[in-house]
């Protein structure tokens, strides 16, 4: 995967990393410098410039219309800043949360997390753009858990959940994007 703003990806940060047939992956988070702990995520390959799904991806107000995952969703993709948003996970009652917005390089990196229970769930996510080429991406989207609850006692349960989010949020980001490519005018 390519470097994203001068750093690695943060695929290269795993151990035990395995990926299914249908984009699905799950591991151990080691790099240093990001939490530690328990990943879930999918890969995704969009036929739409980088550039117009990366508007889709920080388009916040937009999200309640496409976006499974999170609905609800304001704020601003800058760093320090602060998102609301309403996290939607199968099974689970949609919950309010806050993420605070760690890092923003534009067409291609997205990172924010959560600290839940005084810090005893961390939650890192991420959505990370690569050009594939001028009308081609990848899009890949994950979380890793940290933190004494997030990562023994919540992680087993609700990464399955996770994952499965994931893989909804991105499938319909790609409908979205191409839809809207496709739709140009040329």
């Amino acid at each position: 995967m390519a470097s994203v703003g001068g750093g690695d990806s943060l695929i290269e940060g795993h151990s035990n990393l395995s990926t299914d047939s249908r984009g699905l992956f799950s591991g151990f988070y080691t790099k240093p410098g990001r939490l530690i702990g328990p990943y879930c995520g999918h890969h995704i390959v969009i036929e739409a410039p980088a550039a117009l799904v990366w508007d889709i991806v920080v388009d916040f107000a937009g999200w309640g219309a496409w976006n499974p995952l999170y609905g609800d969703t304001s704020g601003l993709a800058e760093e320090g800043q602060t998102l609301q948003c309403k996290v939607k996970l199968e099974g689970l009652k949609p919950q309010k949360a806050k993420a605070q917005v760690y890092r923003v390089v534009p067409n291609q990196l997205f990172e924010y997390g959560m600290n839940n229970l005084g810090g005893l769930a961390k939650v890192f996510r991420y959505i990370e753009l690569e050009a594939l080429s001028a009308t081609r991406c990848r899009v890949t989207n994950g979380e890793i858990m940290s933190g004494l609850v997030g990562r023994y006692v919540l992680s087993p349960m609700i990464s399955p959940k996770v994952s499965s989010g994931l893989k909804n949020m991105n499938e319909a980001l790609l409908f979205m994007a191409e839809r809207k490519w496709r739709a140009r005018p040329v």
